[in-house]
């Protein structure tokens, strides 16, 4: 998959032995509003000595792609708020908020 997802990027200096320096998992969601599946980005990390290499974004467009033959008309993905360069990424590659997650911590102390 590396080599499909990441054409432009070299292998050289990567024994086939190495550690993983990414992980993406992908699957089907179901849009709450209209009902139709969609891909759904659940996990995408690259290990941080091999981030800002085009990585991230290479997977991101290795899953439009997927997304796309499938007949998806939508990718879906949570992001923590915190995650500023993966907000980054994401908004330079056309994502857009379109819900927010909501939590409130308890006490659970008062029981």
């Amino acid at each position: 998959m590396f080599d499909e997802a990441c054409p432009h990027l070299s292998r050289e200096g990567l024994a086939p032995s190495s550690s993983p320096v990414a992980c993406l998992w992908v699957g089907n969601s179901i849009d709450q509003v209209r009902g139709d599946r969609h891909a759904h980005i659940f996990l995408l990390y690259v290990v941080s000595e091999h981030r800002r290499r085009g990585i991230g974004k290479a997977l991101m467009q290795y899953v439009e792609n997927w997304a796309l033959t499938r007949g998806d008309r939508q990718i879906g993905l949570q992001v923590f708020k915190s995650n500023q360069p993966a907000l980054n990424l994401y908004n330079q590659l056309g994502y857009q908020t379109q819900s927010l997650w909501m939590v409130k911590s308890l006490d659970y102390k008062k029981i």
